[in-house]
């Protein structure tokens, strides 16, 4: 299907210039480069990073992955279209100041359009034979993708009101983060993992498990957004509420834990090679409910989000370690990405290991300026393992090309 080839084809080159962008920003921590304003680039590696790759990559596969043959209806590709041209919009004038106005557009533009994308793929998914977990999740996780434009939205009337409120900037930023690697990231990410391995029929045990954590997780969402607003003095009604999401958030855990046999039952149909990516991809994911939770005691929440290592080791552990790594394993075990090449499974475990060095470092980083031990010399090994993610992106992209699937 050539239009499916063309959408994965954008999206790991978009890939390939995420990485190239988190490189130039840990080359301006270490280098002199005073043509490059660090904040801006910053924005420029968000926006890129969540609408240009995680956002096309994830909404085209539950285009083309999920029941209904949605791809075949235009109006999906003209949404693709859209998101694709708006990241690239945004990556060529949010690093400049004079195009201020004209990002802050083109932002505009691209909330309307996960609006309307949100509207019509309900509609549909509800029509097709897709199983209920799977419309649960997906639905949920484009739900959630339109609620953070709340905390975009306020992020821009406070720029605009050139507001220097820091409690209700930080709110609005975690609020949006929150919203989109946990809610919409997440929930896409599982929603695509049911859609193919959903138990015979009659195993009902296995249907009643995925079921149940399907929503648990879809429901913790909003609550276990207030751990990340415990930093500061609020009212008893936020920490209750936060309570509330910690405990959804461990039960979330839990029910992952009884479904998981059922799952691994799955994973030893896989290739060896795929299946530690996608075991590595399940413990990242893992790793992130345990983490969220343990930010409900004061002491722990005020050192984890006071820390911008630990707080970009969190980030990172999501966007690379969960939900890329799992985009990997997907390409690989249907077919977009030639397994049985030597090159292929060389740039994936370079990849991989990418993952495994930059998580490892920012979270030692980020433990170091806790204990006030950090060393000078993490800003050097992070550009080192930046240029290694790099490198992984292209061998991936030259992977396709090798072996003929662009």
């Amino acid at each position: 299907m050539r239009s499916k080839k063309i959408w994965i084809n954008l999206s790991i080159t978009n890939l390939c210039l995420v990485a190239a962008l988190g490189v130039l920003m840990r080359s301006k921590i270490i280098f002199d480069l005073p043509w490059i304003d660090y904040n801006r680039l910053v924005d420029t590696h968000g926006h890129f990073a969540f609408a240009g790759w995680a956002t096309l990559v994830l909404i085209t596969l539950m285009v083309y992955e999920l029941p209904g043959a949605l791809y075949s209806k235009s109006k999906y590709q003209v949404l693709l279209g859209a998101i694709f041209i708006c990241s690239w919009l945004t990556l060529f004038t949010s690093p400049f100041e004079k195009f201020k106005n004209l990002t802050e557009y083109v932002s505009f533009i691209y909330i309307l359009v996960t609006y309307i994308f949100f509207g019509v793929f309900t509609r549909d998914i509800l029509k097709t034979t897709a199983n209920k977990t799977v419309k649960l999740l997906s639905i949920s996780a484009l739900l959630y993708q339109v609620l953070s434009s709340a905390g975009a939205i306020m992020l821009a009337c406070l720029f605009a009101m050139k507001s220097l409120n820091a409690i209700l900037y930080r709110d609005a930023l975690f609020g949006y983060l929150h919203m989109q690697y946990n809610g919409f990231f997440t929930l896409a990410v599982f929603a695509l993992i049911f859609n193919k391995v959903v138990p015979v029929k009659g195993n009902e045990k296995a249907m009643k498990s995925f079921h149940w954590f399907g929503i648990l997780l879809s429901l913790s969402i909003i609550p276990s957004m207030f751990l990340t607003f415990l930093w500061h003095k609020i009212t008893p009604v936020f920490h209750i509420i936060s309570a509330i999401g910690g405990v959804m958030l461990l039960s979330s855990f839990i029910s992952f834990v009884f479904a998981a046999p059922f799952l691994l039952k799955e994973f030893k149909m896989v290739k060896p090679a795929i299946r530690y990516m996608i075991i590595l991809s399940i413990t990242a994911f893992l790793i992130k409910i345990l983490m969220q939770s343990l930010t409900f005691v004061d002491s722990i929440n005020v050192l984890v989000f006071g820390n911008r290592p630990m707080i970009m080791g969190f980030l990172h552990l999501i966007f690379l370690g969960f939900v890329t790594l799992f985009v990997m394993t997907y390409f690989s075990q249907r077919g977009y990405l030639d397994v049985k090449s030597k090159f292929t499974r060389f740039a994936l475990m370079v990849f991989t290991i990418a993952i495994l060095i930059n998580e490892t470092l920012l979270m030692l980083q980020g433990l170091g300026n806790m204990f006030l031990t950090s060393s000078p010399l993490f800003p050097w090994y992070l550009w080192g393992a930046g240029i290694l993610l790099l490198a992984g992106t292209i061998l991936i992209a030259g992977a396709r090309i090798r072996t003929k699937q662009i």
